[in-house]
């Protein structure tokens, strides 16, 4: 991932997923959860003609609908031992943290 094209949103899930603890990198010294999934969540984003993270989170219920089980994405969502569809709830879960923490 360049850094040159990572947008703040982007930084700041993979903070998020590095404070739960997921690595950036595994031991073999490849991409970890924290930088995958938030590549994985951009990738669907364009998928779905969204410009931003931002839209994205507009739309997430329906988003993670269409990329589970029985839904017209779910080859996809289920692509890498389900880690499209885990990142979406991730970064569900990543908007809702934000959410709490802009209301509270």
């Amino acid at each position: 991932m360049e850094k040159k094209n990572i947008s703040i949103a982007q930084k700041t899930f993979i903070k998020y997923l590095k404070d739960k603890g997921s690595p950036l990198f595994s031991e073999a010294g490849n991409r970890s959860t924290a930088l995958d999934y938030p590549s994985r969540v951009k990738r669907i984003c364009v998928r779905e003609n969204y410009e931003t993270l931002d839209e994205l989170e507009q739309h997430i219920e329906e988003v993670i609908s269409k990329y589970s089980h029985g839904g017209e994405e779910a080859e996809y969502g289920a692509q890498s031992n389900g880690s499209n569809l885990k990142a979406l709830e991730l970064f569900k879960e990543f908007c809702e943290t934000l959410d709490l923490c802009i209301s509270g």
